[in-house]
């Protein structure tokens, strides 16, 4: 977590996910004066298992939600429009697409 304080830009955001240890020293005061934004996310490992069934079955489609497809070599426009908040799910391909889909993508 100090690390990702120190990386961060300027007015940058941070989002610590999961639990980490009860009590954390952080560099607080460079936080605050380079106004980072740190927000927290609680992971729900458990809910992982059945999420996976329900999207296995085809009972919820979720291909839809995917917008945007890149190759690895576009990675830097794939980041540009994720950062602009463009799209929904923005996929990076390290293989070419729907190489390992039984069921490819429509959009």
């Amino acid at each position: 977590m100090r690390v990702s304080i120190k990386a961060t830009r300027n007015a940058g955001r941070i989002c610590l996910v999961g639990l980490g240890n009860k009590d954390v020293q952080l560099p607080m005061v460079d936080a605050i004066s380079r106004e980072i934004d740190i927000t927290t996310a609680m992971r729900y490992n458990h809910d992982y298992p059945a999420a996976m069934e329900i999207v296995a079955s085809g009972y919820v489609d979720v291909k839809p939600l995917v917008s945007h497809h890149f190759d690895l070599a576009n990675v830097h426009e794939a980041f540009r429009v994720a950062s602009q908040g463009e799209g929904i799910k923005i996929m990076i391909h390290l293989v070419p697409r729907d190489t390992n889909n039984p069921v490819k993508f429509s959009n």
